[in-house]
């Protein structure tokens, strides 16, 4: 049998399963000292709310479930087969999908509104790469329930305050709104019902650059003269919100206002990050209806955090609109930061061997006790007493702070 995890699939060898629950109570902490509370969630949802979700391209990344028994059975007879008839339920992708189908079925029991924390794995069908699991950890908090915008300069403080006491050094907040976006793609002549998908081609500016979002544009039919203005607009060096106004009608007043005090305000909070406007940000799930953001490391490169406003999402499940926003900050990410650069952790705590003989175990237990306000402490077995020297380098090369030799 095959004793290697399946490709995409991590497991941890004590010291970094400990690194990793540090860093994960590093945020958690954080967020239940600002207000937020923990939920869990299942990892398998239905596959019809999970193809309904406007995931974007992470709907081609869902681990699907086969049906069960008869079902399957019944699925197999039909000629042809029906690969979609095969499949009932699937894992989730992200958080967002499940916290929505949470919120309905539970709304009448939450509080209004709702300021929630998720720390919990998702599966995505990646061909595995660097930076790229089929399981990984987001650490989500989201509100629901208010479409103020307060709610998203709350997610930005909270975030960034986790983000500053993890220590990766310096950040920028890249934030847009989709409103704003979507109103410019409309005065440039894209249809109305093409907006989505446009902003979701959009989105891979950084990687595809402007010439690859002009040719993917014309795969889907775009109009020339639509991709031509929108190639005029981003080939620009910086684009300011005032550049974006211009091509807004009064349907983007609101979200440019809003856009402004959510900058504005978040630059007042603190001075060790910095919220800058991003028009090419556009996030690639369509679920996205408002402000979207995320977070860059200045000095390791790459996004950390990512969220935005899905004021739809819920209504899928209730039949009304209900506001939610979010922000997730990629843990494995922000994991590989922090070990590749030693990066030591708040709270990491000293750690003291005891090592003892069998006849021992009572008082090397008690022994224990003592350090335990000072140290996590191991106790270690010495099964013959002639080998007590091993013992003691295994040990020290486990990097232990404190080596006490018990009667030995």
């Amino acid at each position: 049998m095959n004793i290697k995890p399946q490709k995409g699939m991590q497991e941890y060898l004590p010291d970094a399963a400990a690194k990793r629950d540090l860093l994960m109570n590093t945020i958690l902490e954080t967020y239940t000292s600002c207000g937020f509370t923990r939920i869990y969630t299942p990892a398998v949802e239905s596959a019809e709310n999970l193809d309904k979700s406007d995931g974007g391209d992470n709907l081609n990344l869902i681990f699907k479930i086969l049906k069960r028994g008869e079902k399957l059975e019944a699925a197999l007879a039909k000629t042809p087969v029906d690969e979609k008839e095969l499949s009932d339920l699937g894992l989730r992708y992200d958080l967002t999908l499940p916290l929505s189908r949470y919120y309905a079925n539970n709304r009448n029991s939450l509080p209004n509104p709702f300021k929630c924390i998720q720390i919990d794995k998702v599966y995505r069908a990646e061909r595995p790469q660097r930076g790229r699991l089929r399981e990984f950890v987001q650490c989500d908090i989201d509100i629901l329930g208010s479409d103020s915008i307060c709610c998203e300069i709350e997610l930005i403080s909270v975030t960034a305050k986790a983000l500053g006491k993890i220590g990766i050094g310096k950040f920028f907040v890249r934030v847009n709104d989709r409103r704003i976006l979507r109103g410019t793609l409309r005065t440039m002549g894209f249809p109305e019902e093409s907006l989505d998908t446009v902003c979701v081609t959009f989105d891979k500016l950084d990687k595809i650059g402007a010439d690859g979002v002009a040719a993917e544009l014309s795969e889907k039919g775009m109009p020339a003269s639509a991709i031509e203005s929108l190639s005029s607009l981003i080939s620009k060096d910086s684009i300011t919100l005032d550049d974006m106004a211009a091509y807004c009608k009064d349907d983007a007043e609101e979200a440019i206002a809003s856009l402004r005090t959510i900058i504005e305000t978040s630059n007042q909070l603190s001075d060790e990050y910095d919220v800058v406007f991003d028009p090419s940000l556009v996030r690639g799930q369509g679920y996205y209806t408002g402000t979207v953001f995320e977070v860059a490391s200045e000095k390791f490169g790459g996004t950390v955090a990512g969220g935005g406003r899905y004021d739809g999402l819920i209504g899928r499940f209730t039949g009304e609109q209900i506001p939610a926003v979010g922000f997730s900050i990629g843990f494995e990410r922000i994991f590989s930061i922090v070990t590749e650069n030693n990066i030591e952790l708040a709270g990491s705590r000293k750690r003291a061997a005891v090592l003892y003989k069998s006849e021992d175990i009572l008082e090397a237990i008690r022994e224990s006790e003592k350090l335990e306000g000072e140290y996590d402490v191991t106790l270690m077995l010495v099964p013959n007493p002639k080998k007590s020297d091993k013992v003691y380098s295994r040990a020290k090369s486990a990097g232990f702070d404190n080596i006490i030799k018990l009667n030995l």
